[in-house]
């Protein structure tokens, strides 16, 4: 473009920027409306509609909308001015704090306000972050942790901790039946090649499937042209595997669909650090969503959630092969896993559980706070 018409244009895109700002605040505006006998809290994410800030954020305040609460999300492109002002009207009886990666959210925004202090990775053993975290956890009236690591954590400085799975919202088990799909294995790891350990680990397992069925599929997401050259790709290759790698999708709901071509799903979780033991379902949900069949490590909350009839639990490379090729082998034996899994996914790991879980923790210490204030 010319740089006249840069200039020209850039005034305009200011406005647009700044009309936008506003309008994000305007919508929150209405639900000010809603009788102040019902319950008011705020969710404030860290990151916009995209993984725990939409699936702990986003969709948990929809769901308390339906279980006698006035919600609202304070998006993350707030300035703390907008911040304070919407707090100022909206005046909350509660509040769900989302992390400590935002600057603009923290327990000092909150002054006088009963927070819940929500939590689903290790960023505590992120120097840049701990120290704020610590006091975040510390002055929180409860804490919600997204896994038995988590929450061991967190219970050292707040002893009202629960732990809180991540969920999902519900599906109705219509997706591609596994007599109709393609026999390919998949590892949905966004950009594979930054986890070196787990890209190793399950390089061998499917050498090992490779070496039983030569020219398996294999299916890589998150990658670009240059990962074609990654030593672990080519070395899958020389092994006898078709690799496909794929690019980001452009939705969630493009890449529900594109799993659903999908026959098994890989989970490789190697703990090197300490950040990893911390790690929820994240991947899982997707394969659940999709109808896929789960190989996972035995680490972090997998072993708490499935059974041997509804995925596989190990960290034996052996193992994750023979399973592997088993899965393969048998559509009905997929069909039936996958069905199994989603009977659990429903008692465990769907949104409305969660928000089940989170109402009766804000209501037990609304409660509290209540009983404090009380005359003896």
């Amino acid at each position: 473009m010319p740089q006249d018409a840069q200039t020209q244009t850039s005034p305009l895109r200011a406005v647009g920027r700044y009309v936008m700002h506003r309008l994000r605040e305007a919508a929150l505006y209405p639900r000010m409306a809603v009788p102040a006998s019902t319950p008011r809290i705020v969710f404030l994410p860290s990151d916009v509609r995209t993984m725990s800030s939409l699936l702990r954020g986003y969709n948990m305040a929809e769901a308390f909308q339906t279980m006698g609460w006035n919600p609202i999300v304070l998006p993350k492109q707030l300035d703390p001015g907008q911040r304070r002002r919407i707090l100022r009207f909206f005046r909350p009886d509660m509040a769900v704090l989302l992390g400590s990666r935002l600057p603009a959210n923290s327990r000092h925004l909150l002054e006088g306000i009963p927070y819940v202090y929500d939590l689903d990775d290790a960023d505590f053993h992120n120097p840049a972050l701990e120290e704020e975290i610590r006091a975040d956890v510390t002055r929180a009236d409860g804490v919600a942790a997204g896994s038995r690591y988590i929450a061991n954590w967190c219970e050292a400085l707040n002893p009202n901790t629960t732990i809180i799975w991540t969920g999902s919202p519900d599906i109705e088990p219509d997706w591609t039946d596994h007599t109709q799909r393609e026999g390919v294995v998949t590892w949905a790891q966004s950009a594979p090649t930054r986890y070196k350990l787990e890209f190793a680990f399950v390089t061998d397992v499917m050498e090992r499937v490779a070496a039983a069925r030569p020219g398996v599929k294999f299916r890589l997401y998150g990658c670009g042209p240059e990962d074609a050259d990654h030593p672990l790709v080519q070395r899958l290759r020389a092994a006898g595997v078709d690799v496909e790698l794929k690019p980001f999708m452009d939705g969630y709901a493009d890449f529900i669909a594109s799993l659903q071509e999908t026959a098994v799903g890989l989970s490789a979780i190697i703990p090197s650090n300490a950040f990893s033991k911390g790690k929820s379902f994240g991947k899982i949900l997707a394969y659940l969503s999709a109808g896929v069949p789960v190989i996972a490590s035995d680490e972090v909350d997998h072993g708490a959630f499935f059974r041997p009839e509804t995925g596989i639990v190990s960290n034996d490379p052996e193992v994750w092969a023979e399973k592997t090729i088993a899965l393969l082998d048998d559509p009905a034996l997929r069909n039936a896993m996958v069905q199994a899994a989603h009977a659990d996914f429903r008692k465990h790991l769907t949104t409305e559980v969660a928000a089940e879980q989170l109402d009766r923790l804000c209501r037990a210490i609304l409660e509290a706070r209540k009983s404090a204030a009380r005359p003896a």
